[in-house]
């Protein structure tokens, strides 16, 4: 009798755990799924991001406005417009430089945050601890701003591919014409 009851008491008990554990399953899976693949991009952005050396680009900048900076104190009348053009190309390749590298650490910041966010939401989703009512709402904002980072990043990546050639060639024609300049040549 012993027996037959501690079974009785056991299978009961297996059988309640086992209801309300299909009861709290993932309701979501296609958003849980998604938010982990967006996970992995915002990652991937992040690490691509991460790459970009900062305090490169200041130096190249820093380098493009010490030859502006001799060109101002040198008080030249009269340039070439071959010069001009030279000059203007490179401060705006300074310009771009310095957005790109002042973009790095904000951007950063908000796609470890994304990251975090897309986590406890898919988090949250599989364990059913947010209202059916919310969760497009949810889901829908949380992709939507992790994939304008990822275009951000992208952006930046691929602004900055762009401008670190034009650097390589232009500061060399530059670095010519200060040399002229400082051996009080007319350029």
């Amino acid at each position: 009798m012993k027996y037959t009851v501690f079974a009785l008491s056991f299978f009961s008990l297996f059988v309640i755990l086992q209801n309300t554990s299909c009861m709290y399953s993932n309701k979501y899976p296609k958003e849980t799924q998604m938010l982990d693949s967006m996970q992995i991009f915002i990652t991937k952005a992040d690490s691509a991001v991460k790459t970009i050396d900062s305090a490169k680009i200041a130096s190249y900048a820093n380098n493009v406005m010490k030859d502006n900076q001799l060109l101002t104190i040198s008080h030249v009348d009269s340039v070439s417009t071959e010069a001009t053009t030279i000059f203007k190309n490179l401060n705006t390749v300074r310009w771009s430089l310095l957005t790109i590298a002042g973009k790095r650490g904000p951007l950063l910041i908000e796609l470890e945050k994304s990251q975090k966010q897309l986590h406890h939401l898919s988090h949250d989703l599989k364990d059913n601890l947010v209202s059916a009512d919310s969760v497009k709402y949810y889901v829908a904002y949380e992709t939507k701003r992790a994939s304008e980072l990822m275009q951000v990043a992208d952006m930046s990546i691929d602004d900055l591919n762009k401008q670190l050639p034009v650097y390589n060639a232009l500061k060399p024609k530059a670095d010519s014409l200060i040399s002229l300049l400082e051996n009080h040549k007319k350029f």
